[in-house]
């Protein structure tokens, strides 16, 4: 009973930490019926009105919880039709706070799952939709409670919003106080408290220590207990709030009598009992007799031990019936509610039905009588000459088209060539080297065989061997360097087959970075690679997925070369490559520090033909290419971006299983 005291009140609590950014920003000097009559004679429909009606719905006390939710209503369609998703998710969030102070959790996660979807998409801040998330499915006992409020906690750090990270920090510790996770509550209350004093919050103050006190009579830890509830007793008295005094009463009446003080633990008792009937509350009038029940039943009073478990007992019975008819009369509203605004939007669909086949009568009518104009105007010759010029063009538009793929083509051959060569280059450099030395030390060996010098004949023999062998290492290692060029450099059968996937990147990343230094020596970049050594091989064209990292890196050392031209001093030019197993999926992230892309271009760079680069050094088929690649393996390919700060691109491939 008193955990679900809690969830009642402390959700009140958060919603109001959520809501107070949201209401200060509408004015605040009109009261009811002056936001009306403001209301009635504002004619247009503009993003003044829609803030006109959601400041009236708040106006309205939760008893018109109706008549609140329809003006709500009013200003979300009117934000619909003025595509304005900052107001629109603004009004889905204050429905979606409504339905929980009315204690509907189902209707509250509906309206606010739809404001965090359009906040995502506009300037409206999604802090405060994840915290009220996170209360409403604690709510109803789901697990998504501590992901969302982690979430929001997360956000409100990173905009140094002290309000919601306490409202965070309370939710978590109610949480961990139901689930009884004392060394978690421990390490939440200990950056909550110091929080809450410096904010002046009474309200979150007292409730973290009456969560203590729960966790110090698990554990035995009586004193504290009492000394956290009287402090958070005296504040409680202090706001006069009978639930949270007579809630305190219950408590410390139950770590007295653990400790054996009986007057103590008997007068608290009673005072809860006292303060719960004067104002009616009838799930702390229960507390008050079980913790009674537990007083006589620890000190052997048996007769008025049972005598307050059937007082207990018959409460309890009692609000479980009501919670019952509660719950039918919710779902009978909600029914009606349903049927009425199904019957209404049938009713509308068939009003639009019928205003459109008259648009379409109209539109067919007026289309036939141009048809028939054009048909005369335009004589055959006229035709032919405009099938033509579609002719024509469409084969320009198909050799434009081919030279820009084989230019691609080329650009790619030429990168992956400059990368071999350098790659190939150092095995190759070792057989020179010792070759040149193996020759001069034969030229040794017939003097000193002349001069009959065996000892030392033996030991230039030996220097010979060596290098022989290092001649056949280094040889050997060629041959291994160009053996795998030819096994990347055959044609793509579109067979997948297993491959490492961290393996391919890294060679990739060699191959993109030499090419690079290839055709610019002055250039260097730190490379940041963090392979997962747990992702199994998974099946890829090995050759297509080659070219898709290829491209990645290019474009990554392209971009931090340009910043590395625009940018002298402090600058170190970065370029990381990670993989991650999520699942039954393989996450590749290509991150780098450079130039970033436009805010205005990040949905056009997988467009064919579309580059960011000047004229002559892009085709504006790389990425489109690489898009199309990633589809065929069922995968999916993103970019995040912040102009002048870089751009990290994330491919997600299905992993082993799939």
């Amino acid at each position: 009973m008193k955990i679900k005291l809690c969830k009642i009140y402390l959700a009140l609590l958060l919603f109001a930490v959520c809501c107070m950014t949201y209401y200060s920003s509408f004015p605040q000097q009109y009261n009811k019926d002056s936001i009306k009559k403001v209301l009635d004679a504002h004619e247009k429909n503009d993003s003044e009105k829609i803030k006109l009606l959601y400041n009236y719905a708040l106006s309205l006390p939760d008893t018109a919880f109706s008549l609140s939710i329809q003006y709500f209503q009013q200003g979300i369609a009117l934000a619909r039709n003025l595509n304005n998703k900052t107001e629109l998710a603004r009004g889905l969030f204050f429905v979606g706070d409504r339905y929980a102070r009315e204690n509907r959790s189902d209707s509250s996660i509906y309206f606010l799952l739809q404001a965090l979807t359009i906040a995502e998409q506009s300037n409206f801040k999604t802090t405060s939709i994840y915290l009220d998330l996170g209360e409403a499915y604690r709510g109803i006992n789901d697990i998504k409670h501590e992901y969302y409020v982690s979430k929001a906690l997360q956000a409100a750090k990173a905009d140094k919003d002290s309000a919601t990270i306490l409202g965070a920090y309370t939710s978590l510790i109610a949480m961990a106080d139901e689930k009884k996770q004392w060394s978690k509550l421990d390490k939440l209350a200990l950056e909550a408290l110091p929080l809450a004093k410096e904010l002046h919050n009474a309200f979150a103050f007292a409730y973290i220590l009456e969560a203590q006190a729960e966790e110090y009579i698990s554990l035995q830890e009586h004193d504290k207990a009492i000394d956290n509830c009287r402090t958070a007793l005296t504040i409680w008295k202090d706001m006069n709030v009978p639930h949270f005094i007579a809630y305190t009463e219950t408590t410390i009446s139950v770590a007295f009598t653990e400790s054996n003080v009986r007057d103590s633990a008997l007068w608290y008792a009673k005072a809860a009992l006292a303060t719960a009937e004067r104002y009616h509350m009838d799930k702390e009038i229960g507390d008050a007799h079980e913790a009674l029940f537990k007083y006589y039943n620890h000190f052997g009073d048996y007769k008025n031990a049972l005598k307050e478990r059937l007082a207990f007992d018959s409460i309890q019975e009692a609000q479980s019936l009501e919670q019952q008819a509660q719950t039918v009369t919710r779902a009978e509203t909600s029914y009606n509610q349903e049927k009425k605004d199904l019957l209404a939007s049938i009713e509308k669909q068939k009003q639009d039905a019928i205003e459109r086949n008259k648009r379409n009568i109209q539109y067919g009518i007026i289309t036939v009588i141009v048809l028939l104009t054009l048909f005369l105007l335009y004589n055959n010759r006229q035709k032919q000459k405009a099938k033509t010029k579609i002719e024509k063009a469409y084969t320009e538009l198909k050799s434009t088209q081919a030279q820009l793929i084989q230019s691609e083509k080329m650009a790619s051959l030429g990168e992956l060539t400059a990368g071999i060569a350098h790659e190939i280059q150092n095995p190759l450099n070792f057989v020179n080297n010792f070759s040149d030395v193996s020759n001069e030390l034969l030229d040794e060996l017939k003097t000193e065989l002349a001069a009959g010098n065996g000892q030392e004949a033996t030991a230039i023999a030996d220097d010979v061997k060596q290098n022989l062998e290092k001649i056949i290492h280094h040889g050997k290692r060629a041959d291994a360097i160009v053996k795998g060029m030819l096994q990347h450099s055959r044609v793509s059968t579109g067979q997948k087959e297993p491959a490492d996937i961290n393996a391919l990147a890294d060679e990739y990343l060699r191959l993109s970075y030499h090419g690079m230094r290839a055709k610019d020596k002055s250039f260097n970049v730190t490379l940041q690679t963090d392979f997962d050594a747990s992702i199994a091989k998974i099946n890829v064209v090995p050759q297509d997925m080659g070219r898709v990292l290829l491209n990645l890196f290019n474009n990554a050392f392209y971009s931090v070369m340009e910043k590395r031209k625009r940018v002298s001093d402090g600058y170190e030019p970065t370029v990381s490559v990670s993989t991650k197993r999520l699942d039954n999926r393989v996450e590749i992230h290509v991150k780098d520090n450079g130039i970033g892309i436009p805010p205005k271009e990040v949905d056009k760079i997988f467009q064919p033909f579309f580059t960011t680069k000047p004229t002559g050094q892009g085709t504006g088929l790389g990425l489109s290419l690489s898009y199309d690649i990633v589809k065929a393996h069922g995968g999916e390919i993103m970019v995040n971006s912040k102009e002048s700060e870089g751009a990290e691109f994330i491919v997600l491939l299905p992993g082993a299983n799939s």
